[in-house]
């Protein structure tokens, strides 16, 4: 080494030699912020601690090569055993912490050193497994506002690409125990701890978009990467996604007839900008890891749309930003959570009832998506001319000239931005206008069904323009007449069928499928009249019966599961010899589609269900007394299962479910009947994707 590289290596012997010697100090200062030295600082703590920092020190001066080559564990551990010991003072391990950020913070080793891997993931283990209960506040808190410095050090380090899964994982969760605990702290803990969380975050969710989709994605394996030498990855970002999500799981308690939320708000509030950002952050690569989309499919959306239909202004509009992002970037994959977001929450606020707070956030969210460049064509296509979904764009262009038509008076906040809505609008939609290119007529565009067509299989058949232009024109003319055959059927069923026909949206002689499906997915049907026409004797209707109950998807769902998202699609007849043909449709079904294997005949679904839904009257039925017990309920399903017994398990599960969350068997039915996102109707939601 040349006179300059020697230096640098004495240079950095120095400090590690000062480091060993401030440690050794404060421990010789004993547990208590006094100037008095201990003679015998081997009783106060492990003698093999102090005897380890000697002999560094010892080692410091004669390295007998460049420190960038040498194991970082060999000058990393003395310091690493001071922060993990419980017999060491709170000041000493904030030294010790303190030694080891500027140890990462100068670069001694990066990630090609031999032992590096070792090192660093050494140093998350003992930093993460440091106990934050020591003597006094003042302590406790430099303590932990080192920690997170240190964390964020680690996680910015070079050789960070060499930490594990497991390792990443438990810096997010000490992290955010610092946040938790902070928050009786001093204000400034608490700020740093959640800074240093968004740190964090954005460290792991950058390198989302270099990481590869691994086989593993695919399946629903837990087991681990053989190959640990790439460092943490994909792993640890869903499990920290899935953490996040965890963070908006509100629990919700009724007290006096009012609905309180017990988790903090701000807690929730904080999780949806570490989601926003992750989002934001990840791209459209989050897309391409299976895992991580079916999360936001499915846990994430679910929290978002219960949320947000009943939280204050500030959330909402974090929630109405998380779901713009997730728009951007994943269109594709979320038609149906998107529709039910401006459905369950959006469309839901604008309507009289909620504050004025709300409703200005409501329309503030809805213009933002109008200004997308293609969310207008995007949803009037996907939605408006799509025979089983809402009509999202017409029902936007509804509420903001609702909310723009002036009262008299001064213009408010909200007609004013309803307004400036409509005219983003407009443009958007001239924007798009080939006026030169324009074969189009002036006037209506003349739209004949020639014949049958399935309208629920139909697709564009090529990618030509114009053949693609006249298939939605198509779909959108079937929508409009199957939303007036709807309407006829709430009047009179016969009418209605009999509509269908003539509109030429059922075939002649008629399919058993396309009634199957008029009824499943044609909005505002009255429930009573869809239960009463299924469980009709007639030949061809229990053909539609079983064309119906095998739109259903039940794989993988318990009994009770898949019976409520059943009956959320109708409401059960009153009549026994109905409700009988109704439940053996239903238990076939559910009896092919069961995973394990607990029935071993369709029969015993039938008499289970038959029995669930008494129980379901026995205790939810205020003129019943005497409630049946669970002991009762087992007894009475004694051997239904080819003679022999169900398992006790199983049984106990689906009463505790019933007792706690009532199957809905009647009730309001009608078109303009509220309907609310619960759990059931999340699980068909799912399905349909």
């Amino acid at each position: 080494m040349d006179q300059t590289q020697v230096a640098k290596e004495l240079g950095l012997s120095c400090m590690l030699n000062t480091e060993v010697g401030a440690v050794l100090a404060v421990i010789r200062r004993g547990p208590e912020s006094s100037s008095q030295f201990y003679h015998h600082p081997e009783e106060h703590c492990d003698v093999s601690i102090l005897q380890s920092l000697k002999s560094l020190r010892a080692f410091l001066f004669n390295p007998q090569q460049e420190w960038r080559r040498i194991d970082p564990s060999l000058y990393l551990s003395p310091f690493l055993d001071v922060i993990q010991s419980d017999d060491i003072p709170a000041t000493a391990t904030a030294v010790a912490l303190q030694s080891v950020l500027k140890v990462l913070r100068l670069g001694i080793f990066d990630e090609t050193t031999v032992g590096a891997k070792d090192a660093i993931n050494s140093a998350v283990t003992a930093v993460t497994g440091c106990r934050l209960e020591r003597t006094n506040l003042v302590s406790e808190e430099a303590v932990m506002m080192r920690i997170l410095q240190l964390l964020t050090a680690i996680m910015r380090h070079r050789a960070s690409v060499l930490l594990t899964d497991h390792a990443a994982c438990t810096i997010v969760n000490t992290c955010f125990q610092v946040v938790q605990q902070s928050a009786s702290r001093g204000d400034l803990l608490q700020r740093s701890a959640r800074y240093t969380m968004h740190e964090l975050i954005q460290i792991i969710y950058t390198r989302l978009p270099d990481i590869e989709v691994k086989d593993w994605e695919n399946s629903d394996s837990d087991t681990e990467d053989n190959n640990l030498d790439s460092g943490y990855g994909i792993r640890s970002a869903v499990d920290i996604f899935h953490f996040l999500c965890s963070l908006l799981n509100v629990v919700e308690v009724e007290t006096e007839g009012l609905t309180s939320q017990t988790a903090d708000e701000n807690v929730q509030f904080f999780a949806l900008v570490l989601i926003n950002s992750s989002i934001e952050l990840s791209g459209d690569s989050i897309g391409k890891h299976p895992k991580l989309l079916r999360m936001i499919q499915d846990d994430l959306f679910h929290h978002l749309i219960h949320y947000g239909a009943c939280s204050s202004p500030l959330v909402l509009s974090m929630i109405c930003s998380i779901v713009l992002n997730l728009y951007h970037f994943l269109r594709k994959s979320i038609r149906l959570q998107l529709e039910a977001f401006f459905s369950f929450v959006l469309f839901r606020i604008v309507s009289p009832g909620s504050s004025l707070q709300l409703q200005e956030v409501a329309v503030e969210g809805l213009i933002n998506f109008c200004r997308q460049p293609t969310f207008i064509i995007e949803v009037y296509v996907n939605y408006d001319c799509d025979p089983t979904f809402r009509n999202v764009f017409e029902e936007t262009g509804k509420l903001l000239c609702k909310y723009a038509f002036p009262t008299g008076g001064l213009s408010t906040s909200i007609q004013i931005q309803a307004l400036e809505g409509l005219v983003v609008i407009f443009h958007n939609i001239a924007d798009h206008i080939d006026k030169e290119n324009d074969p189009s007529p002036t006037g209506p565009y003349p739209v004949e069904i020639s014949g049958y067509r399935p309208f629920w299989e139909e697709k564009s058949k090529d990618d030509d323009v114009e053949t693609w232009v006249d298939y939605v024109r198509v779909r959108k003319v079937q929508k409009r007449k199957i939303l007036i055959a709807g309407n006829h059927f709430n009047r009179d069923d016969k009418k209605g069928l009999e509509y269908l026909k003539i509109s030429q949206l059922i075939s002649d002689p008629p399919d058993p499928k396309a009634y199957a499906v008029f009824f499943r997915y044609t909005p505002r049907l009255d429930k009573t009249m869809i239960g009463d026409y299924l469980g009709d004797p007639d030949e061809f209707r229990i053909k539609v019966l079983k064309e119906f109950t095998d739109t259903f998807e039940f794989t993988g769902m318990i009994l009770d599961t898949a019976l409520r998202t059943y009956l959320e699609a109708f409401r059960l007849p009153g009549e026994s010899q109905k409700i009988q043909r109704i439940l053996e449709a239903f238990s076939e079904r559910f009896y092919d589609q069961q995973s394990s294997e607990i029935f071993v005949t369709k029969d015993a679904v039938f008499v289970l269900c038959y029995s669930l839904i008494m129980l379901n009257t026995d205790l939810h039925n205020p003129q019943v007394k005497k409630k049946m017990t669970e002991e009762e309920f087992i007894r009475n399903n004694r051997e239904i299962n080819g003679g022999n017994d169900l398992p006790r398990e199983y049984l106990s599960e689906l009463f505790h479910s019933i007792s706690t969350n009532a199957i809905v068997l009647h009730g309001q039915s009608g078109a303009g009947a509220p309907v609310e996102m619960n759990p059931n109707r999340w699980i068909q939601l799912i399905n349909r994707g």
